[in-house]
């Protein structure tokens, strides 16, 4: 078990090859990313995940069984007690899948405060999840998470949820709002 440990921290560990960045924005927030090489971003997809960008493999399906999926989900939070919100999740999982087990992970570099946890099933479901919480002097809270089904992620794969959330900047404003040049509109 430790060997594992150890193979995640080194994955994580690892500089990402970072190339470009992508501009997600929606009601009241706006953030960059950058695309993991060799994965795709999709926002058109990324509203069945429950998320604002996913991002998988390039020549994959997201909705194809046993494709990896990244997501990322920005939520309003009502206070800075991040480990509640992270906390209920768990709950949640818990009255779902009853063998479910959780485990920290080590060694996941953000712009902010991250509380990265596993959320695993052997053999049937491994979640990578990281809340990432900007601070009191934004309204938002981010969620950064990797779906495996059935086996762990490979150091590639940890590599690129790496690169995910440590590309990650969130541009929130309370007044943001979105000008649609195209149509010379302003969208509040």
């Amino acid at each position: 078990m430790r060997a594992t440990n150890r193979n995640i921290a080194a994955a994580l560990f690892r500089p990402p090859a970072i190339f470009g960045g992508l501009l997600v924005y929606g009601e009241g927030f706006a953030f960059t990313v950058a695309e993991p090489p060799k994965w795709k971003g999709d926002i058109q997809s990324a509203a069945q995940w429950g998320a604002n960008i996913i991002f998988y493999p390039q020549g994959e399906s997201p909705s194809a069984t046993g494709t990896i999926v990244i997501r990322i989900g920005v939520f309003s939070k009502t206070d800075e007690d991040t480990s509640k919100d992270l906390e209920a999740d768990m709950n949640q999982y818990r009255s779902k899948y009853p063998k479910v087990a959780f485990k920290d992970i080590d060694g996941i570099k953000s712009h902010y405060k991250a509380w990265p946890r596993l959320f695993y099933q052997p053999q049937t479901f491994y979640e990578y999840v990281t809340y990432l919480n900007p601070g009191p002097e934004h309204r938002k809270l981010i969620s950064i998470s990797m779906n495996k089904p059935g086996t762990p992620a490979t150091a590639d794969e940890l590599h690129a949820y790496q690169a995910v959330i440590q590309s990650f900047l969130l541009i929130s404003a309370p007044n943001f709002r979105v000008i649609d040049g195209s149509k010379r509109q302003l969208r509040n």
